[in-house]
């Protein structure tokens, strides 16, 4: 039996979220930040740096002349794409190896990573009172507890599935019981040791329980979000299954079943054109 200590000494050994990518977005709560000051935090990462200018130049933006600096691509695509643009060059990393505890296939989790937070910004249009910032994060990072679990669920996936057949439960409570801990609860975890904001911290850790009095609108975005991916199609191959809930916090916002149809639709499409330039990791 794996003891829950082993697996939380791995947290350890995640490469830290990216500093430049957590200075932008302190400085993005700023109101008045200019594009300046952005390009000049940006600018001593190479690597984020140049992925940002690809991605500006790409056919996602559609701009008629290119782009050759960040100040540049700040002022031509907005705070806000760029913002979604450089979160998403900082997280692309921890998926570039397969995770064959929940993975089928290389690319699974970041494609459903994309998805998620593409349907949570849409949904979070037609929801007030929530933090578009923490919202979008929340959704892009709900998984992250999987690249710590990984390996343990992969020697103990003939049990974990065991269970999920015997008892009929999901995969996430039979991932507990067997290894006393779910991703959910590691994804908590990590981002606590990286000292993210409690709002995101909150929405990973809950991502795949049931609602609960006092819990916040990004907690129930995210959640939302995890299912509609689910039902689109984009999930991951082992774990792939919908959870408890969607219908009841449906109800809880208005969503009737034809503006569900919308969101669907209108996230597909971003989703399409996202994953074209951002590309699925390559086996490695």
């Amino acid at each position: 039996m794996i003891s829950l200590e082993t697996i939380l000494k791995k947290i350890d050994y995640l490469p830290p979220f990216p500093a430049s990518v957590t200075k932008v977005l302190r400085k993005l709560k700023d109101p008045n930040v200019t594009a300046e000051e952005i390009a000049e935090t940006v600018k001593f990462d190479p690597a984020l740096t140049t992925n940002v200018l690809r991605l500006c130049n790409s056919s996602y933006f559609g701009l008629r002349r290119t782009i050759n600096n960040l100040r540049e691509a700040i002022v031509y695509i907005g705070l806000t794409e760029i913002k979604k643009v450089i979160v998403r060059s900082g997280t692309r990393k921890y998926f570039e190896k397969r995770r064959p505890g929940y993975e089928a296939e290389q690319g699974e989790m970041w494609r459903h990573a994309i998805a998620v937070s593409i349907i949570a910004d849409n949904l979070q249009r037609r929801i007030d009172g929530t933090n578009k910032d923490y919202t979008f994060i929340a959704a892009l990072l709900h998984d992250i507890g999987k690249l710590v679990l990984s390996e343990f669920v992969e020697d103990a996936s003939r049990e974990i599935l065991a269970l999920v057949d015997q008892e009929e439960i999901s995969f996430l409570d039979a991932e507990k019981r067997v290894l006393g801990i779910s991703h959910a609860d590691v994804g908590g975890r990590i981002l606590e040791h990286w000292e993210f904001p409690e709002e995101i911290v909150s929405a990973v850790r809950k991502h795949h329980l049931h609602y609960e009095e006092g819990d916040t609108a990004i907690d129930n975005i995210v959640r939302l979000a995890d299912t509609l991916a689910m039902i689109m199609g984009y999930e991951t191959s082992v774990d792939g299954l919908a959870y408890p809930g969607f219908s009841d916090l449906s109800r809880m916002y208005g969503f009737k079943r034809d503006e569900i149809d919308v969101i669907i639709a209108d996230s597909l499409e971003e989703i399409l054109k996202v994953e074209s330039e951002y590309g699925v990791p390559k086996e490695v």
